[in-house]
């Protein structure tokens, strides 16, 4: 067995790896335990199936426990995603999400202590962004037209642990995950007209079936006056808020 290449992997790719035997144990699992979670027909974001059933799902694996190299390769692997979705329309980008998987982090247990751990690693990567933020997008994750951004694209991060238990389109057994998409197809194919005010009904409908909690309170519409985006990214096992204030400063 190998280890995870150090790249984005097209779905395609990972597949070749995986049949050959080149990725290593740990890569080959969580890559399994993803494809079988969105493969269900119950799994409620339809737009993560309809990825993996094109081939459009990106994959990346930062495969170290060294918390430098850990956040070096996340960054690296948000500038190549960025770099790539830059050229492409805002709805076709949005249809390539990149699934970024990392190894559970050493002491890292709770929901609590997953929040602050990705934030802190999402606060690390917008820290050496080349890019300045874009002027269109609100800068304070307090405004409701706040999303985060990196090399100029606004984007929105799933995570996913293996703390969250009731909520399972949360949960990830065997890693953290971080599931990204660019924010700005959101606006063509879910944003708020009749057509994707259905889109986000028939998902919200599928994750109160999917999940055994109710869905999260705090769940909204991008833009609109009571959304807060970034209690999104990061949906607590209960419907107890996991924080109060973003933890996020843009440092422009």
């Amino acid at each position: 067995m190998g280890t995870a290449p150090d790249r984005i992997l097209t779905h395609a790719m990972v597949d070749d790896l995986r049949a050959g035997h080149r990725l290593s144990p740990w890569a080959d699992a969580v890559y399994a335990e993803l494809v079988a979670k969105v493969e269900d027909p119950s799994f409620p974001c339809t737009f993560g199936t309809l990825a993996l059933r094109k081939g459009d799902l990106l994959v990346a694996f930062v495969e170290t426990n060294d918390a430098e190299s850990l956040r070096q390769g996340v960054c690296d692997r948000f500038i190549e995603y960025t770099d790539r979705m830059r050229s492409l329309d805002p709805v076709a980008a949005s249809l390539h999400p990149l699934a970024l998987f990392l190894p559970p982090p050493a002491g890292v247990r709770t929901i609590e202590e997953y929040f602050a751990f990705g934030w802190s690693l999402l606060q690390w990567v917008h820290d050496r962004d080349s890019h300045p933020w874009p002027a269109r997008v609100a800068s304070d994750p307090d405004d409701p037209a706040w999303s985060y951004c990196f090399g100029g694209v606004p984007l929105f991060v799933n995570f996913k642990t293996p703390a969250h238990h009731q909520r399972r389109s949360r949960r990830m057994a065997g890693g953290y995950l971080l599931l990204i998409q660019t924010r700005d197809g959101f606006d063509v194919v879910a944003g708020n007209t009749p057509q994707g005010r259905r889109a986000r009904g028939l998902i919200r409908q599928k994750l109160a079936a999917y999940d055994t909690i109710a869905p999260y309170p705090e769940l909204a519409h991008f833009g609109t006056a009571d959304n807060r985006e970034w209690k999104q990214y990061f949906v607590p096992d209960d419907n107890t808020p996991a924080h109060r204030q973003c933890p996020f400063r843009n440092s422009g």
